[in-house]
């Protein structure tokens, strides 16, 4: 209750928010606070997030609804860097997925908008390339790090909620946005790893990633997701071996 009654008053603070870059910057502001959140209260402030968004999101004007989305990325980002500091912990992983999976995605709640779900499809395989290439552009071992990333297990929300939703138009939807969009990114990063030459622009190598846009993406920045395929196989058949999953 507590984190609930915080985020309806940072959800209205962010509503007063009218310049453009003012909202961008209080939107990173805002999503990045899960990083200054202790223990459980890191996945309860997220859970209470996504519980203000679907229970105010129909009082959202159309002239605010596009910094609502901004907000909603920024804070599928720090989810994953937050997992990712915490050197992918499995219980605070599932306590997140759970989140996920009760809430933002959640595939039979009629009180959570169809927008919200599918704008989540939408930027989460973004957010976590952003997070690969953040930890690739580091130094030490980014390599080892990227490879740590549990794939598999962050798409199993979606895995479910295609399996069990009786919303028939989504499930295609989801589809799209996040498994087919990984099977394109890896496609077109390999071709275009392939014809670049060998003494290519190394700053077209590296490529980079921004919202809703994929510049000159290399294979170095997806290898994480080509790597995880035969994981994502093996979930994608337990999950749909389940008693839950829909014929």
């Amino acid at each position: 209750m507590e984190m609930l009654r915080h985020w309806k008053a940072l959800f209205y603070c962010f509503w007063l928010s009218d310049k453009p870059l003012v909202q961008q910057e209080l939107a990173w502001d805002l999503a990045s606070l899960i990083l200054a959140c202790k223990g459980r209260n890191s996945s309860s402030f997220v859970r209470a997030f996504w519980e203000t968004l679907c229970r105010e999101w129909f009082d959202v004007d159309k002239h605010r609804v596009d910094k609502y989305l901004l907000l909603a990325r920024r804070m599928v980002f720090f989810t994953f860097k937050s997992m990712q500091q915490s050197n992918w912990d499995g219980q605070l992983v599932d306590e997140y997925m759970s989140v996920y999976q009760e809430i933002a995605v959640n595939s039979s709640d009629p009180k959570i908008p169809n927008s919200i779900r599918t704008h989540v499809g939408d930027v989460y395989v973004d957010e976590l390339v952003r997070l690969a290439s953040e930890v690739l552009s580091a130094s030490g071992e980014p390599q080892a790090e990227v490879a740590a990333i549990p794939v598999a297990r962050l798409l199993e929300p979606f895995m479910r909620f295609i399996s069990t939703t009786p919303i028939r138009h989504l499930p295609a939807i989801i589809q799209e946005s996040v498994f087919e969009n990984i099977v394109v990114r890896i496609a077109e990063a390999e071709e275009r790893d392939m014809a670049q030459d060998s003494d290519g622009d190394m700053e077209m190598a590296g490529g980079d990633v921004r919202d809703n846009q994929i510049e000159n993406e290399s294979l170095q920045k997806v290898q994480f997701l080509a790597d995880s395929i035969p994981n994502i196989k093996k979930r994608l058949l337990a999950v749909g071996s389940e008693d839950e999953c829909r014929s």
